[in-house]
Order: C-alpha cells, then structure tokens, then sequence
C-alpha cells in the first residue's frame, strides 16, 4: 500500500500526518507524489506509523514495459 493510498483510506491528511511522524508537511506531500525517497528514518516512522501497511517496498516503483509501453531495463 502507498503512503497515499493509506492516508486516503484511512482519512488521515497529508499536514496531520507529517505532524504524527514529526517531518514537515512538504516532505509527506513529496513522498506520497513520488518525487522524493523518503531517508531511512523518514522510512521508518511512516512504516511504524502505519503499522507495516506501509512497508519498505512500498516506496520503490519498478517501470516495466507493460507500465510504460517502452522496453524494460
């Protein structure tokens, strides 16, 4: 589950959230965007935060050729 799936399913905002991980609202909405990967104790605190419906998987995207309609890498 994504960090925004999760803050969307369970009606969390982005600003309340960061508060709950002590990040700045900024960071949260970049993460959940997926302009940004988040630094190890960021990972952390969301994963805790979340109880593990969050995970360390969860913030790494794999492009394949059937998600990008180009060749894989």
């Amino acid at each position: 589950m994504t960090l925004d799936d999760y803050l969307r399913t369970h009606s969390v905002s982005g600003p309340a959230f960061a508060e709950r991980i002590g990040v700045d609202p900024a960071t949260v909405y970049r993460i959940r965007k997926g302009q940004v990967l988040p630094h190890r104790k960021t990972i952390m605190a969301i994963i805790q935060a979340t109880e593990g419906l969050v995970g360390l998987a969860d913030f790494i995207a794999v492009e394949t050729s059937q998600t990008t309609g180009g060749p894989a890498e």
